[in-house]
């Protein structure tokens, strides 16, 4: 399916209509991840939804014509390889990139923002957040980051950490819509250190509440596995699939600095590309937009 592009005026006077798909946004600061895009358009594909493709230039950029290019590249590469998702292209040069990513996702009801290594890094990050913290606070929409890539072209597996936390349906409906996507089975996964029957039935419940977060088009597999260290054993496991979807830490900044993050270490250590996901407190991205 062919792009549509127009200008941010145009996308944003745009008229609504009452069932709109849910709305993926992929912004590009100046430079790009070609896996990020990627995996933004399988996740729009899965939950039949469209990706807004928004090209943020600087005062720099805008006297290149190479920069412009790349988005336009980006889509007609990749919507001729038989993806059907809708998707709009914008390319709009501003002085403030993240202000202008935020207010898009403010003003058009933006269900999903994903971002790439490349997102601009911000004064006093490490007290207030980063872009991911701040585009979900200010935006109300959940945000996937691709926190570390080293992937291979393509997606032909994913593998989702399950547990508790309110990111974790997140990581189940991210993973699952990529997998549909991406036509890819989906691996759900936990990690024990020790399988007692009350956490069997634990570790089954959590896989169950997962499930019914997904559609049947989703090829799901579970499996729960005894080990003494959960992020060596995500690790481990991460070296045989593409992609591995995470939930972002729900302690607070001071003990994750303490005592340390399961997400951190896996997206430090993992050799495949890690998505970190981590959801708003309204409704959020899930599979019942279509």
């Amino acid at each position: 399916m062919a792009h549509t592009e127009t200008s941010l005026q145009e996308f944003l006077e745009r008229s609504e209509t009452p069932d709109s798909p849910p709305r993926i946004l992929y912004p590009i600061f100046s430079s790009h991840d070609n896996f990020t895009f990627e995996a933004a358009l399988n996740i729009a594909e899965g939950v039949g939804g469209e990706l807004i493709v928004l090209d943020l230039l600087t005062d720099a950029d805008s006297h290149s014509s190479e920069t412009t290019r790349v988005s336009r590249k980006l889509l007609q590469a990749n919507l001729d390889k038989g993806h059907t998702a809708e998707a709009h292209l914008i390319i709009e040069e501003t002085n403030s990139p993240l202000k202008t990513a935020i207010s898009v996702a403010q003003q058009r009801d933006i269900q999903l923002v994903v971002l790439d290594k490349h997102t601009p890094e911000l004064f006093g990050e490490g007290l207030r957040g980063d872009a991911a913290d701040r585009m979900r606070r200010k935006a109300s929409c959940d945000v996937v980051s691709a926190t570390y890539s080293r992937a291979s072209q393509g997606v032909a597996s994913v593998l989702v950490p399950i547990a508790e936390g309110k990111h974790c349906d997140l990581g189940a409906i991210v993973g699952g819509a990529l997998g549909v996507g991406a036509d890819a089975p989906v691996d759900l996964f936990h990690v024990s250190e020790e399988k007692t029957e009350a956490e069997v039935t634990r570790v089954e419940e959590l896989f169950e509440t997962a499930r019914e977060r997904l559609p049947e088009s989703v090829e799901l597999n579970t499996w729960h596995l005894e080990a003494p260290n959960v992020a060596e054993a995500i690790i481990n496991e991460s070296a045989h699939y593409d992609v591995t979807v995470i939930g972002k830490p729900t302690q607070t900044r001071l003990r994750e600095f303490v005592t340390g993050s399961i997400t951190a270490t896996v997206t430090e250590e993992s050799e495949n590309a890690v998505l970190t996901v981590q959801r708003n407190d309204g409704e959020g991205f899930s599979f019942g937009h279509n």
